[in-house]
């Protein structure tokens, strides 16, 4: 993963841990088609994605997500930015719905 770019705050999971808000991201992601290779958000601990990110891939478009206590984060890594923002705002409606 680029460590160049930037973490962007998604959302926050007011007055809990946002890790069950990002594993419910992921899991509607997946069942959309996206890849997520690493599969350790999956485990007790959620593995990676707490504090360091899981990629995730859709055509050309690469981005990661990361929570940090009731935040999730995400990065672009690579891929349309228009897209990107989409899928930002997307990600966003979904958390909403998922809290």
């Amino acid at each position: 993963m680029d460590t160049n770019r930037e973490w962007e705050l998604l959302v926050t999971v007011p007055g809990r841990y946002s890790m069950e808000t990002a594993v419910k991201l992921l899991t509607a992601l997946e069942q959309e088609g996206y890849k997520i290779k690493d599969k350790s958000w999956k485990t007790k601990w959620y593995g990676d994605l707490v504090e360091k990110g899981i990629e995730i891939t859709c055509g050309s478009l690469i981005f990661a997500l990361m929570c940090s206590y009731e935040d999730i984060f995400i990065m672009r890594v690579s891929g349309n930015k228009a897209k990107y923002y989409e899928c930002c705002e997307t990600l966003r409606q979904l958390s909403r719905e998922s809290s």
